[in-house]
């Protein structure tokens, strides 16, 4: 992935103030907090010379929430009378918690922690499972929509021995509409965060909420392991797939605070809200995302993101959409409240990727837009950042091909752009290397506070091999 990457080619990962000074300006447009980076890497020699190594160490270390806990919050905690879910689906009571984190792991959208009441609500225990998704396609008569959908023939029909692995590459509108037929719906973002981290009745003090509510993981505080959660873990010497594939529904890792599996890891999950980086503020109940956008959000990490993705406060977009994503059902109480906010304002950027030699041929073609603010000096993404978006295109064959990707308005983006040759269909044995056709990057940023057309991004050589050697690819697809 992007930090093997950065490593070998000596991208500077010296933090920008994305994590400090800006954190105390008002919110802007920008990525979710997570960090699957892109699916290429800069080559060596870019622009702004070598760099230091990456801190593996800082990315794998355990969340240290103390640094978020605000003194003003004191909320008293009223017990939510017991609820009663069909099988599968477990209660998750009324009342207070406390949503956000401000570590230094933490995104710019994820401030400021606040306190947040729901009404009870059930919620699947498990991912849905391909098995069930499948019969679901079946039914209604639908093929599968989405871009690159896993166990799953092009008639919908499940792939033998897949039935029990989670549904993954479907889309929003697929997870909307197989829920509203189950009698639920997607779960908000709250209601995803509140089981992941637990209710305010659940720490030391069952009538307040407190710092030890504060939680940073499903199971606690303790850093990710891959008995944990099936993900990429980030090691001494960088991140590495603890499995090249999904787990079976609810057989790995360690519970939430309610029951719930997989909350960390196995497939990103779709929630209901449209994607907006400034909507935290206040005290919320019941919220909704804002009434209209055009990103939706994920929560919870997959197989092939970091252990910081693990973390129950880690928001996420579809605005950077690879296969590993599913979903889970929720039967609220009462409707969500949509958040008066107006739309996260976007634009288009286009232009052509070409290759230095040879022709577009392989897997996929990827264009990424990283946020000026998530990157270093040289205008190399640092490590542990998001891109803000991504496009993942079928290849032409041709020398060059035009490309579009929409992102947050009003910030300035360097492009990145990388070719799979083949080798990202692998679901056995996988190793990364989205970038093995080629790695390039647009010679300029980009000021996208309107459209953008005309840009020109060109291939070079692979920065490694897809033998694992350094500069192996992006995240895996």
């Amino acid at each position: 992935m992007l930090l093997l990457l950065l490593a070998a080619c000596g991208a500077d990962p010296t933090p920008t103030p994305t994590d400090g000074t800006a954190s105390q300006q008002a919110p802007q447009p920008g990525p979710p907090g997570g960090n699957q980076g892109p699916p290429g890497a800069p080559q060596p020699g870019g622009p702004g010379g070598p760099g230091p190594a990456p801190d593996f160490a800082a990315l794998a270390a355990a969340e240290d929430l103390d640094s978020s806990w605000p003194a003003d919050i004191d909320v008293a905690v009223t017990p939510g009378a017991p609820g009663e879910c069909s099988s599968g689906a477990a209660w998750i009571p009324a009342g207070p918690f406390l949503m956000g984190s401000e570590s230094v792991q933490s995104g710019r959208d994820e401030r400021p922690v606040h306190v947040v009441t729901l009404s009870g609500y059930c919620l699947d225990l498990t991912e849905v499972t391909a098995g069930a998704f499948s019969a679901w396609l079946l039914a209604e008569g639908r093929s599968p929509a989405g871009l690159d959908p896993r166990h799953l023939g092009a008639d919908g029909a499940v792939e033998a021995g897949r039935e029990a692995h989670p549904a993954e590459g479907v889309t929003w509108e697929e997870a909307r509409d197989y829920c509203a037929s189950v009698g639920g719906a997607l779960p908000t973002e709250a209601q995803w965060e509140k089981a992941a981290r637990g209710g305010c009745e659940l720490g030391e003090d069952p009538a307040a909420c407190e710092r030890a509510d504060l939680k940073a993981y499903p199971w606690g505080d303790e850093a990710p392991t891959c008995e944990l959660a099936n993900h990429q873990l980030v090691g001494p010497s960088g991140p590495s797939l603890c499995r090249s594939d999904t787990h079976p529904v609810g057989t790995h890792g360690e519970p939430g605070p309610y029951g719930h599996r997989d909350l960390a890891g196995n497939v990103w999950e779709y929630v209901a809200d449209y994607y907006h980086p400034a909507l935290y503020a206040g005290e919320r109940a019941d919220p909704g995302g804002p009434k209209a956008g055009t990103f939706r959000v994920m929560r919870g990490g997959s197989w092939n993101t970091f252990s910081t993705n693990m973390r129950a406060a880690n928001r996420f977009s579809d605005s950077v959409l690879g296969s590993a994503v599913g979903f889970r059902c929720a039967y609220p109480t009462v409707a969500a409240a949509l958040a008066p906010i107006p739309p996260l304002p976007t634009v288009t950027l286009s232009g052509t990727v070409r290759r230095a030699t040879g022709t577009l041929t392989g897997r996929r073609l990827y264009v990424t837009a990283f946020d000026a603010l998530d990157t270093g000096p040289n205008g190399m993404p640092v490590p542990g950042h998001s891109p803000a978006a991504e496009v993942m295109m079928t290849p032409g064959g041709a020398d060059s091909q035009a490309f579009s990707i929409e992102v947050p308005a009003n910030a300035i983006y360097f492009l990145f752009s990388a070719l799979d040759a083949g080798t990202g269909g692998q679901k056995e044995g996988y190793i990364s290397s989205s970038s093995s056709g080629g790695f390039g990057r647009a010679d300029a940023s980009v000021d996208a506070s309107t459209d953008v057309d005309g840009l020109s991004i060109s291939l070079g050589p692979p920065p490694g091999s897809a033998s694992g050697g350094p500069g192996g690819g992006g995240p895996p697809r």
